[in-house]
C-alpha cells in the first residue's frame, strides 16, 4: 500500500465551507433578528454547492462524478461486500458513498433553492409571481428538506466511520490532507496546472456570479440601507427601552412587516393591502379613499412629524396586527421604507 493524493484543495475546501455554513444556517433559522444573517448564509452555501457541482465535471479526477458515480447494480455489490465485513478498494468514494455524496448535494440544492424562492416570493414582494398556495408549498419542501440534513450528515459520518474501520484506514483524516492509502500499483494523477487552475476559475466564477446577482435582488442587501433621521432615533430610543440587547434597525424586516398578511375582520389584511405592493404608489383605503405614496422618496412630508407619525403607527397597526407596534417594528418599518 502507499500513500496516495486523492482530494484535491476544492473539495477538502467546499467539504469544510458545506459543515460550518449548514451549522450556521440552523443556528440562525429561529429568531427573527437572525433572518438577515440566515438568507445571506442560505446564499453563500448555495454559491458554494454551485461551485462543487462544476468542479464534479472539471475537477481533478477523484473530484469529478463520473469518476466515483456508480450504477445500481454496483451499489447493491459494494453494499453487500461492506455487510459481509470485506469491502473492495475504492481509490475516490466507494459507490455507496457516491450514493451518499450526491443526495447531499441535491439536498443542498434543494434547500438553498427553496430558500432563495421564498426571499423572492410574495412574503418578501420580490420579482416572483408566486400564488399564495405554491409559495406556502415551496415553504414546506424547504423545511423539511433543511431538517433532511441533519440525517443525511450523521448517517455521512457514520458511513465514513464504518469505511474507516473496514478499511483500516482513517478516512476522516483523508479529507482533511488529502491523502489516502491505496495498492502500491495505484497509477497517480498526473499534474496539470492550466488545465486545473481553468477549472477552478470556471467553477469560482459560475458560485461567485450567482451569489453576486442573487445579493442584488434579494433584500438583504438592505439590512444596513437605513438613512438616518430625528424619527429613527426616536424609534431607536424606544426600541432599546423595550428590549437592551437591541442592535438596530432592519429593511428586511420591515419589508416582511409590510407585505406580511394577517387576520382581519373581513378577510386576511396587509400593509400592503391599502398601500399597494410599491410603496412609491398611490393607495386606496378600504372605503375607496385615495391615500399618498407612504415611501418618502415619493411624498417627502411622509414620517417628518414624530406625533403625526406615532398616530399613524398606532392607528394601523392596531388595524393590521390586532395591536400597537413596538419600537424596532417602527424603526425597521421606516428604515424600508426609506430605501424606496
Amino acid at each position: 500500500m502507499k500513500r496516495v493524493k486523492v482530494w484535491d484543495i476544492a473539495v477538502r475546501g467546499s467539504h469544510l465551507l458545506f459543515g460550518v455554513l449548514v451549522l450556521a444556517a440552523f443556528l440562525t433559522s429561529e429568531e427573527d433578528d437572525s433572518t438577515p444573517l440566515h438568507t445571506r448564509l442560505g446564499l453563500v452555501l448555495f454559491g458554494v454547492v454551485l461551485f462543487r457541482l462544476v468542479w464534479g465535471f472539471v475537477g481533478s479526477r477523484y473530484a469529478r462524478f463520473s469518476e466515483f458515480v456508480r450504477s445500481p447494480r454496483e451499489v447493491m455489490a459494494a453494499l453487500r461486500q461492506m455487510v459481509k465485513g470485506a469491502p473492495k478498494h475504492f481509490v475516490g468514494h466507494n459507490p455507496v458513498g457516491a450514493v451518499m455524496v450526491v443526495t447531499l448535494l441535491a439536498t443542498l440544492v434543494t434547500v438553498t433553492v427553496t430558500g432563495i424562492l421564498l426571499s423572492q416570493g410574495p412574503e418578501w414582494s420580490g420579482p416572483l409571481l408566486m400564488s399564495k398556495s405554491f409559495a406556502h408549498g415551496v415553504k414546506e419542501v424547504h423545511e423539511v428538506s433543511a431538517w433532511a440534513l441533519p440525517v443525511l450528515i450523521a448517517l455521512h459520518v457514520a458511513g465514513v466511520v464504518l469505511s474507516s474501520v473496514l478499511e483500516k484506514q482513517n478516512l476522516i483524516m483523508g479529507m482533511v490532507t488529502g491523502f489516502k492509502s491505496a495498492p502500491t500499483q495505484t497509477p497517480e494523477e498526473r499534474p496539470a496546472f492550466v488545465a486545473r487552475f481553468a477549472g477552478f476559475l470556471t467553477a469560482l466564477v459560475v458560485g461567485l456570479a450567482a451569489v453576486l446577482a442573487l445579493w442584488r435582488l434579494m433584500p438583504i442587501g438592505e439590512a444596513e440601507a437605513a438613512v438616518s433621521s430625528p424619527l429613527l432615533s426616536h424609534y431607536e430610543a424606544m426600541a432599546r427601552a423595550e428590549d437592551p440587547a437591541f442592535k438596530g434597525f432592519d429593511a428586511a424586516r420591515g419589508k416582511t412587516l409590510y407585505f406580511e398578511e394577517h387576520d382581519g375582520k373581513t378577510g386576511k389584511v396587509a400593509c400592503a393591502t391599502c398601500h399597494t405592493p410599491d410603496a412609491t404608489k398611490t393607495g386606496r383605503s378600504p372605503a375607496g379613499k385615495v391615500i399618498d405614496p407612504l415611501a418618502p422618496s415619493a411624498e417627502p412630508t411622509r414620517f417628518t412629524d414624530a406625533a403625526k407619525a406615532d398616530k399613524w403607527f398606532d392607528r394601523n397597526c392596531k388595524q393590521v396586527l390586532g395591536r400597537t407596534c413596538t419600537g424596532r417594528e417602527r424603526g425597521d418599518f421606516l428604515t424600508y421604507v426609506q430605501t424606496l
